[in-house]
């Protein structure tokens, strides 16, 4: 027992010396002053400090833009370049779902297709875990970026932004729920089938199928800010839907896109495909949506919050500016002359909110045909979610147009031009559950009728941006001749038309 205690207290001894650090003392003696060095503990800051590091992270960037088509553009850049010019094509936005659509725009190929420069929001730096390669001890970040010259989606969207703040005084707090198609690969070459039969939506047991690729989405999305709230099977064969803890302004469309890539990346690493393409098997029935959910408010400077839930932390010092209690259906002159706005301006909306031609197989399968809207109403264009009784900031609407093929930038940049003009113009809402024989406006039935509707409507051709309008058209054009092209070369069966679709749509959007 003595040599135990003996040896125990040896380790203790050699364990505080291992932590000890010679410094110069001084001391009087005899009237001199004697220097020597004596040990003193140090802090684990500095034994830290002490610690040899490890060999340097090698990181890089991505400079990602996002095109017409929620793809997202990059050029990779290692971090000692960071502050250096990047530059990407000038037209690029205006390539196709797939790039055997090529469109150059006109003013483009009169300069020599040249590149312009990239410029980069800082504020949206991250490292995307996903990406990231520790085994190899490299990191992975992206900043988005605009272009010098060139009307991004996300142009569009921030300068919309700031208008309705500077104009109104109004702040888009959204978020949304999110369908997409997990598949597998087919038996046949280069083919894919649905990770899981349908239809069961919510079935735990459906859930489940795809349950571990939701935990890995969901764990990664966490990590760049990106708050899931729900994950479930949907109807639809290999459908999941995903929602999600709104955010203001830009930051909203930053998430959406933000999880679209990744969630895309992600499947792509563990051999399985994730699309967002309206309807990536047969061409009728139920497809995916990307149901918009909005509120607007307005900033008070206060620093409370009830701290009850993720909506309440957010919107911390801000005034809900669609909720009215004296209102029958609890909406605010703000909300209703926002939405009469949303509602005229509707079917040009659609070819925003509708961008593809397999999004209009959703039309009347629990996606809107008309231009209406309705409290708790899931068969109008727009559902509202609110009551005189209820809680401020609980009060809401969807807007159920898009399919999940949609922009997020361009959504959202839409939703506050049509608004803006019902409140400059202190439009009139219509009464709830308008039929087509009330007055309400008929959507367009499809991709083409669309397009023609977005050219007609001068106020949002203007608000969008005039040369956005005309790039934007000529590309969905585009991709509509090549498809018929593709399609003309079968005997354009369902199975054609189907192929057709996914060749165009399915990798990439």
């Amino acid at each position: 027992p003595v040599a135990v205690a003996i040896l125990a207290k040896a380790r203790l001894l050699q364990n505080l010396i291992s932590n000890l650090s010679l410094g110069r003392m001084e001391m009087q003696c005899n009237g001199k002053t004697e220097q020597f060095f004596a040990p003193t503990l140090l802090t684990s800051k500095q034994l830290a400090q002490q610690k040899p590091e490890g060999p340097k992270a090698r990181e890089y960037i991505r400079f990602e833009a996002v095109d017409f088509n929620s793809k997202g553009l990059s050029k990779t850049v290692p971090g000692r370049h960071k502050h250096s010019k990047v530059f990407l094509f000038h037209g690029a936005s205006a390539l196709g779902s797939n790039q055997e659509v090529m469109v150059v725009p006109e003013e483009v190929m009169a300069a020599g297709c040249q590149n312009t420069e990239l410029i980069p929001d800082w504020s949206t730096e991250q490292i995307l875990p996903w990406a990231c390669r520790p085994e190899k001890n490299i990191q992975v970040k992206r900043v988005y970026c605009e272009q010098a010259k060139v009307s991004l989606p996300r142009t569009i969207c921030r300068k919309l932004i700031e208008n309705l703040k500077n104009e109104h005084g109004l702040e888009m707090f959204a978020g949304g729920e999110l369908e997409f198609v997990l598949a597998k690969p087919g038996k046949d070459p280069k083919s894919w089938e649905p990770y899981f039969d349908g239809p069961e939506i919510f079935t735990t047991l459906q859930n489940s199928k795809a349950m571990d690729f939701c935990y890995e989405l969901e764990d990664n999305m966490e990590q760049v800010g990106v708050d899931i709230r729900t994950m479930n099977a949907e109807y639809g064969a290999g459908q999941l839907e995903l929602t999600f803890t709104p955010k203001f302004g830009i930051e909203a469309a930053d998430m959406t896109a933000t999880f679209r890539t990744g969630t895309k990346e992600i499947a792509q690493q563990q051999g399985l495909r994730a699309t967002f393409m309206a309807k990536p098997f047969g061409v009728s029935g139920v497809g995916s949506g990307g149901h918009f959910n909005f509120s607007l408010w307005k900033r008070d400077g206060s620093t409370s919050s009830d701290g009850s839930n993720a909506i309440s932390e957010a919107t911390c010092g801000f005034n809900a500016a669609f909720h009215d209690p004296q209102d029958q259906e609890g909406l605010s002159s703000v909300a209703r002359s926002f939405l009469a706005g949303i509602l005229a301006h509707a079917p040009a909306m659609e070819a925003i909110c509708s961008p593809t031609i397999p999004c209009y197989s959703r039309h009347g399968n629990w996606a809107p045909v008309i231009a209406n809207w309705g409290p708790e109403d899931r068969s109008t264009c727009v559902r509202v979610k609110s009551s005189p009784a209820g809680a401020p900031g609980e009060c809401y609407m969807e807007l159920r147009m898009p399919s999940a093929s949609a922009n997020p930038y361009l959504v959202m940049a839409a939703v506050i031009a049509a608004g803006q003009d019902g409140l400059r113009r202190s439009l009139q809402l219509p009464p709830a559950k308008e039929t087509q024989e009330d007055g309400a406006k008929l959507l367009p039935k499809s991709l083409p009728e669309a397009l023609a509707a977005l050219e007609a409507d001068e106020y949002m051709s203007s608000s969008l941006g005039e040369d956005f309008v005309r790039w934007y058209c000529a590309t969905k054009r585009a991709e509509i001749t090549t498809i018929e092209e593709w399609l003309s070369k079968t005997e354009g069966t369902e199975s054609d038309i189907s192929s057709a679709w996914q060749k165009m749509y399915m990798e990439f959007i």
